[in-house]
């Protein structure tokens, strides 16, 4: 009797190993597809929270050494006229949207004489414009009592939005003189 000699694969085998290596193939790409996504998400959130944050510690700062400041343009724009020497002297932050632009961006000027009432092209870029920026809630950007002003706004993202919302007031009293910020 003459024994078959099977030294190669079946067809029904070769497919086989082509189902399993298709199946780990295809659970490898989702688990690399998910990886990038939430690194994505990481990384704009990361992002998001940095400006906010530096924006707010510029705020922050502005009103420690505010001699005068104002709230305008509905709660959108914080002037102050600090006690800081040169192009720090006078500062402003604004939140608004950019030309062709819906959502809102943050934006900080500073100089040493008198401010622009409008975002010019001396505005520096906006500090964070990916994914835009809407209000913390309130539906006001900034708000001021007295000598102090609240902020609060949303930087949105690839996931959740990031809140930043803070108060700061001034360490000085108001000096009387003449504001030549604005």
């Amino acid at each position: 009797m003459n024994l078959r000699d099977d030294d190669g694969l079946s067809l029904i085998e070769l497919i086989i190993v082509v189902l399993l290596i298709g199946v780990l193939g295809v659970a490898i790409g989702m688990i690399f597809i998910n990886s990038v996504k939430a690194q994505d998400t990481v990384t704009t959130t990361t992002e998001a929270t940095n400006s906010g944050q530096l924006y707010g510690q510029s705020i922050e700062r502005a009103m420690r050494n505010a001699q005068a400041f104002d709230v305008t343009d509905g709660g959108r724009m914080l002037r102050v006229q600090t006690s800081l020497a040169g192009a720090k002297q006078c500062q402003a932050f604004w939140i608004t949207a950019p030309s062709g632009s819906s959502d809102d961006a943050l934006y900080m000027t500073s100089s040493a004489s008198a401010l622009p009432g409008a975002l010019t092209s001396s505005w520096p870029k906006p500090w964070h414009e990916v994914g835009g920026v809407a209000t913390g809630g309130s539906g006001v950007y900034f708000a001021s009592g007295g000598d102090r002003v609240s902020f609060s706004f949303n930087i949105k993202t690839d996931a959740a939005p990031v809140t930043i919302t803070g108060s700061a007031a001034r360490r000085f009293p108001s000096t009387g003189g003449a504001n030549t910020c604005w």
